[in-house]
């Protein structure tokens, strides 16, 4: 017998419509904003009834970014969603912690019709929904699929990762000068989720790049690691100021950009390497310190400064030309990490169960710690 495909599409609907009625779920929330390790805790929670314009997502990973600590602090300028939570003991006004991640849908609302079951999807925008859960349900339209054959063969780390880091790097790249093979680009933070993206992006495109780090015991193992991602310069933040660097960097006249993401003094050393009518892109302020510039740079060298916020470039994607921008991106970026040109970061992965309330409690507590040493995720079995 065949089996049209309008048939086919109403049995997966038919799946999809599945009721949830008793259906739970893990997640790491925070009634109140504070020290992440303080207020949040992992509860287990039963899901609301699927609503006609919902779906249900089984999340697959999700890392831990350092946005995501300051929403969680309040210090964000994205506030996480409150909404009632249905625990054993009481009914919480409580947000889920985490802002991108990837997830399988594995039910929809009759009138979805953008999503499918068994999709790969993430979050629009940060602050729709939190990421650190075993499962939830969202609006319809708060998800992007993560079409199949742009992700064949990576792993839902690899896609949990896309939206921030690679992205960021991807923006400052093409989105203040218009760099060709051979441009240099220099940056602090150099060992960073988006240093270094930066590196591995800049390097596939022919663009060179100088990479500043923090001093450190270890710098020579971290310069031959950013070196073999592609990196053509690596150098210490104590180094950026000996004579024999200052040589070298001074004889680039086409360093064309400087991106910071930590600002302080650091970034007034870097930012006097930039070559005349050049620009500084300002994306963090790990430092919490000032971005400083010489009136000597403003004037006789036109160096400009910029700030990159990633949420806002995604908060710009309604019109059809930026969307299709968002894809052409994510496609990009996702291309080069299945033909091994780009590798995400690493990363201290930990199993989330749902079977052990307390194992993910004590994996989270560490997780969201500022002084964690190493950029964690989570994945949900």
């Amino acid at each position: 017998m065949i089996v049209s495909s309008s048939v086919f599409r109403a049995v997966r609907r038919a799946h999809g419509l599945m009721q949830v009625r008793g259906m739970q779920a893990l997640a790491a929330v925070y009634t109140e904003t504070g020290d992440p390790q303080s207020v949040l805790r992992v509860v287990r929670h039963s899901l609301p009834p699927l609503l006609d314009t919902q779906v249900m997502v089984q999340m697959l990973a999700s890392p831990v970014n350092p946005s995501d600590l300051n929403q969680i602090e309040g210090t964000y300028p994205v506030r996480g969603t409150f909404n009632n939570i249905n625990t054993s003991g009481a009914v919480l006004q409580a947000c889920v912690g985490g802002n991108e991640g990837v997830g399988r849908v594995t039910q929809i609302g009759q009138n979805v019709h953008n999503v499918q079951v068994g999709d790969w999807v993430v979050p629009q925008r940060a602050g729709e929904f939190g990421t650190w859960c075993t499962r939830t349900i969202v609006d319809a339209q708060s998800v992007s699929v993560v079409p199949e054959e742009w992700r064949s063969g990576l792993s839902p780390l690899d896609v949990a990762c896309l939206k921030v880091n690679p992205c960021t790097a991807y923006r400052l790249l093409r989105d203040f000068a218009d760099l060709k093979k051979g441009d240099y680009v220099i940056q602090n933070g150099a060992n960073s989720g988006v240093g270094r993206a930066v590196i591995q992006l800049a390097h596939s495109w022919g663009i060179r790049t100088i990479n500043v780090v923090r001093d450190r015991p270890e710098l020579h193992e971290l310069q031959r690691e950013l070196t073999a991602l592609g990196a053509d310069i690596v150098v210490s933040d104590k180094q950026l100021t000996a004579d024999s660097v200052k040589q070298q960097l001074r004889s680039l006249n086409n360093v064309r950009l400087g991106f910071n993401c930590v600002g302080g003094r650091t970034t007034l050393q870097l930012t006097k390497y930039i070559s005349e009518g050049g620009t500084l892109v300002t994306y963090g302020g790990m430092s919490r310190q000032p971005v400083t510039m010489p009136t000597s740079l403003l004037l006789f060298k036109d160096i400009a400064a910029r700030g990159f916020w990633m949420n806002r470039w995604y908060n710009s994607c309604s019109s059809l030309a930026m969307d299709a921008e968002r894809q052409s991106m994510w496609k990009s970026i996702l291309g080069l990490m299945r033909s091994g040109q780009f590798v995400t970061q690493p990363l201290s992965v930990s199993s989330i169960d749902e079977a052990s309330e307390d194992d993910a409690q004590r994996i989270v507590r560490d997780a969201v710690s500022w002084t964690a040493g190493s950029k964690h995720a989570f994945v949900f079995a």
